[in-house]
């Protein structure tokens, strides 16, 4: 999750690249949200079943959202 975040930051705050254009960029980027957020789960998993229930499901429909907006915008 730090590493993405520092990515973020590089790609999206401080020099602005403009990356989301750029499907040899967006493909690796999309893989290190989706597997910084997956991550949180086993982070979750440490405070117990009911949270990594939770957030499993919130990760799901985060999923399927982020590709239901794709297909909406082409973006």
């Amino acid at each position: 999750m730090i590493v993405f975040i520092v990515v973020e930051f590089l790609v999206d705050w401080y020099p602005k690249v403009d990356f989301r254009n750029n499907i040899a960029i967006v493909i690796p980027y999309v893989m290190l949200f989706f597997g910084a957020t997956g991550g949180m789960i086993g982070v979750a998993s440490l405070a117990g079943k009911r949270w990594t229930v939770v957030t499993t499901i919130s990760f799901l429909i985060m999923f399927v959202l982020a590709f239901v907006q794709r297909d909406i915008t082409g973006m």
